[in-house]
């Protein structure tokens, strides 16, 4: 399963997003990862939860971040969820049109693993792609 938390730049997509995730806790079976690309959110992310600041692995564009979350998946079979926040930014991306190729990518991990993935992506809900909307 993908799916997204949209919205303007400062809706409060982030703080839905770890509202989530540490909500998760109690009904997830495996471990859950939370990537962000600012570490002023660490501390509110349960511990329990693996925060990764993708600066700190110099994580930028589709390539770098499909390699990071295949390698994390394949190294820890218990990986039951993925949050990734602020998805255009780690992309490198213009806007919401250029996550395509990714998301097709995380469709064959989370059908082939069983890893349910969590996206924020910044804009409105009238300028999500319709390529999108047929993950939700």
């Amino acid at each position: 399963m993908i799916e997204f938390v949209y919205g303007a730049k400062g809706s409060g997509k982030t703080k839905k997003m770890i509202d989530m995730a540490n909500a998760e806790i109690e009904h997830a079976k495996g471990n859950i990862l939370f990537v962000n690309d600012r570490d002023k959110y660490r501390v509110t992310v349960n511990n329990q939860i693996r925060f990764v600041n993708s600066e700190d692995f110099d994580i930028k564009g589709e390539e770098q971040l499909y390699g990071f979350i295949s390698g994390v998946i394949a190294g820890n079979y218990d990986v039951d969820i993925v949050y990734i926040d602020n998805l255009l930014r780690i992309l490198n991306a213009d806007g919401p049109d250029d996550i395509e190729g990714l998301l097709k990518r995380l469709d064959f991990i989370q059908k082939n693993q069983n890893v349910k993935f969590v996206l924020s992506l910044s804009c409105e809900e009238d300028a999500v792609p319709e390529f999108v909307k047929q993950y939700q």
